[in-house]
């Protein structure tokens, strides 16, 4: 059973008969599974108890009925003292730091504090944070944790806790900011709280308690999502790095502004909004800026974020931050304007007044927005503020998807552009191929290699950045692959079977292969059940015979090698596609990036985690590495 079903249980009887059948048909393991995925095992808001107390004490009632090994009486105590255990650290959780924090801070002036010295932080402390190493410069990863992470406590304070934020002009002594900077090293522990639990809830952790808390990531399917987002990241970092190359080839250290009102892709207002262009096709798999959501346009609302960005970077130019504050106001250290303001900068710059409006309520803060990545105007009072020093570096490509996706605005179109996408790979490769349309049994792509035949089913899912996104991710993905095997073996047959291969011109067929090609970065070698699962990066890669590269960067000049190549030497056939196939070598590599990291919390929360992290990230600085490192580098690749 997948987790977005199990998810949905609420229903004691439903919960009950799930269990029974589970454990009749399988084992008490896949009925813990099953438990886990449920939710109703941890309460992360601190009660020490599970977060459907009822439901939980049902199924165990449940489970206790069906079992009579001494083993399995074993493993089910072990199991409800994990859950004992990660409820406590929650509960540590808000009664050593969350509660205190609240009890030091007035409420009128509480989230207020909090805006000012998360922006504080983020603009200049950070800076002082030390990475691990230079193979792996983190660094931006940490303030895009923190920036991210500030979604939570904002709706924590404002939605959950209630608190006013109504006056950017109010002065706020500088202790308090200070206390409120609490906010942040807490939420760093709620961050590491509820990756421990994603990845105990829906993959492999052995937790054990003595003096202190230990858990551990096991497994090569927990792996896989640090290796998925690690892929992800490799793209999106290479195309910033080479704007940021070209960006300073054009220009050097001057500015990009454009004065235009022309919309992209027409015109840019700044280099950065035309990198942004690029970035569109990765998340919704278009090049068409004209495409409508909330019926406003790609281009309009990539404009209105650039719009702010640069708002922010003019204002941070300005600003002078005072290292011996007594007093400072939210106006002190964030891009502060009534929304009428706003709108006519929008209009300013290209946008028509009434869509201005409604891209401007799109981007407010509210009680279903993610972070402020994505939604960077937050209300305060009559004035609309935002962080300068996160919406500067917003990437609006990933910002848009993720605003769509909280406001629940379906993206249909976009699996229908990434199997328009994959089937003009095949146009581009020179490769004979036919679209099977035939009501139920539609097949996005059917080609053949040596007079082999190769079913090909697009499946369009959003990039998972934690535990529970790449779980589900992994039930799309499976369930893709029954429905192309239920499509494969009506076409399997003698009559259908020879009409295909008429179509594609071939004499004889030799055997059959199916695949499920994703756009997000695969984590993992998957067949399951004679299909094949590979991300387009893979796929399209092969196929076009464009290798995975290596690219270093070195004043003026700019060098490119492969990192492997021998599967992409000659034209692409059978054998070797199959070897790629089952070989998947990106796994492998990415596995050689990836290390257990120790995450020590020993004296904050009595835990100690160790998870899978990054050892060489995309981009490293070869001119800082010590000799170990680089030799570690040039192993590599």
């Amino acid at each position: 059973m997948f987790m977005y079903d199990v998810e949905e249980i609420k229903n004691a009887e439903v919960l009950n008969d799930l269990i029974s059948n589970t454990y009749k048909n399988h084992n008490l393991d896949e009925v813990l599974k099953l438990i886990k995925m449920t939710g109703i095992c941890v309460d992360f808001f601190g009660s020490g108890k599970p977060k459907n107390e009822k439901l939980f004490n049902k199924a165990m009632e449940t489970i206790h009925s069906l079992i009579s090994d001494k083993e399995e009486t074993k493993k089910l105590k072990e199991f409800q003292t994990e859950i004992m255990i990660i409820n406590s650290l929650y509960k540590k959780l808000i009664d050593d730091y969350v509660s205190p924090i609240e009890q030091q801070i007035p409420e009128d002036i509480h989230v207020a504090a909090y805006v000012i010295a998360l922006e504080l932080f983020l603009s200049n402390d950070i800076k002082r944070l030390k990475y691990k190493s230079e193979l792996n410069n983190n660094r931006a990863d940490y303030f895009e944790n923190v920036a991210e992470s500030s979604g939570n406590v904002l709706q924590y304070l404002l939605k959950y806790k209630q608190f006013p934020l109504e006056n950017s002009e109010r002065k706020i002594d500088f202790e308090i900011t200070k206390a409120a900077f609490s906010h942040i090293r807490s939420s760093e522990y709620r961050e590491i709280l509820d990756i421990l639990r994603e990845a105990w809830s829906y993959f492999e952790v052995d937790i054990n308690q003595n003096s202190i808390i230990t858990a551990t990531s096991k497994g090569d399917r927990t792996m896989g999502k640090q290796i998925s987002h690690m892929k992800f990241l490799d793209v999106r970092n290479a195309k910033q790095a080479r704007h940021g190359y070209n960006k300073h080839q054009l220009y050097g250290k001057g500015s990009t502004i454009s004065k235009t009102r022309k919309l992209p892709p027409k015109d840019f207002i700044s280099y950065n909004e035309r990198m942004t262009c690029e970035f569109i096709e990765e998340y919704f798999s278009t090049r068409d800026l004209e495409l409508k959501f909330l019926d406003i346009s790609i281009a309009e609302f990539i404009r209105a974020y650039s719009i702010i960005s640069i708002e922010c970077e003019l204002f941070m130019k300005k600003r002078k931050l005072n290292s011996r504050y007594t007093q400072i106001s939210i106006n002190d250290v964030c891009v502060s304007k009534t929304k009428k303001k706003w709108i006519y900068l929008f209009v300013e710059w290209g946008l028509t007044h009434k869509n201005a409006e409604k891209i401007f309520d799109a981007l407010v803060f509210d009680k279903h927005s993610k972070d402020l990545f994505d939604c960077p105007l937050l209300k305060v009072g009559e004035e609309y503020i935002v962080l300068p020093s996160i919406a500067s570096i917003t990437d609006p490509s990933r910002a848009l998807l993720s605003n769509l996706k909280s406001k629940e605005v379906k993206i249909n179109i976009k699996g229908e552009l990434f199997e328009e996408q994959i089937r003009t790979t095949f146009q581009r490769a020179g490769i004979q191929f036919i679209h099977l349309e035939k009501k139920d049994y539609e097949c996005d792509a059917v080609f053949s290699l040596n007079n082999d035949v190769f079913f090909v089913e697009a499946k369009h899912l959003n990039d998972p950045t934690s535990y529970r996104e790449y779980m589900r991710n992994l039930n799309e993905i499976h369930d893709a692959m029954n429905q192309l095997n239920r499509i494969v073996d009506y076409y399997e047959k003698e009559e259908n079977l020879e009409s295909i291969q008429n179509r594609l011109g071939i004499n004889s067929i030799n055997s059959i292969f199916r695949i499920v090609v994703t756009n997000t970065s695969q984590g993992e070698k998957l067949k399951i059940e004679g299909v094949y699962a590979i991300d387009d990066i893979g796929f399209s890669g092969y196929l076009l015979r464009r290798p995975p590269r290596k690219h270093l960067m070195h004043k003026d000049s700019f060098y490119s090698t492969p990192v492997f190549n021998e599967y992409y030497e000659g034209v692409p056939n059978s054998k070797q596609f199959i070897d790629f196939l089952e070989n998947n070598p990106f796994i492998d590599h990415y596995k050689q990036r990836i290390e257990y990291t120790t995450f020590d919390y020993t004296d904050q929360l009595g835990l100690k985690f160790v998870d899978f992290g990054v050892k060489v990230n995309t981009i490293v600085n070869v001119d800082k590495l010590t000799p170990s490192e680089l030799d570690e580098f040039n192993q590599l690749f």
